[in-house]
């Protein structure tokens, strides 16, 4: 069974969010498991440009994605549709050797040094969501891309 371990800046803000997350962590369970990894978003960022928070985010991030087969979310990533999307999941399955790392960054999206350290970078859609509502679009994507491979009619 393949393992995801979704690492997101900043904890869940809302309750309906995070049932969200997990009704979509019960559908994947069949297919998947999913491990969340938090990692904090910087004090008084208010302070702080964009680009210095997106620095300190990737400072801490670095260690946690470390020596794994990544996947990290940004706009300028890879678009599919719901079978390419498909048809990638099950290839990633063999490269990854099944534990696969998602990185989903703040609300300023993820510093330079992150994408390059990805072995893949993919875009959820050309709109802009905000960095709490992707957990759920991206748990929602790989349960689609799950039941497209399994032959389930979830996807039609």
């Amino acid at each position: 069974m393949v393992k995801f371990e979704i690492v997101v800046v900043g904890k869940s803000k809302d309750r309906w969010l995070d049932e969200a997350v997990a009704h979509y962590e019960k559908l994947l369970s069949k297919y998947a498991r999913i491990k969340w990894t938090v990692v904090t978003s910087p004090a008084k960022s208010s302070a702080l440009s964009p680009a210095e928070i997106k620095r300190l985010e990737a400072a801490k991030l670095e260690t946690i994605l470390a020596d794994s087969y990544l996947i990290a979310l940004a706009d300028s990533g890879k678009k599919f549709d719901s079978s390419s999307f498909a048809k990638n999941l099950e290839k990633l399955t063999v490269r990854s050797r099944n534990e696969i790392k998602i990185v989903i960054g703040g609300p300023f999206g993820l510093d330079n040094s992150i994408l390059k350290q990805a072995s893949e970078v993919w875009s959820l859609s050309g709109l802009t969501f905000s960095h709490q509502i992707v957990r759920i679009v991206l748990l929602e994507q790989l349960f689609r891309g799950f039941s497209i491979l399994n032959g389930r009619d979830y996807h039609k």
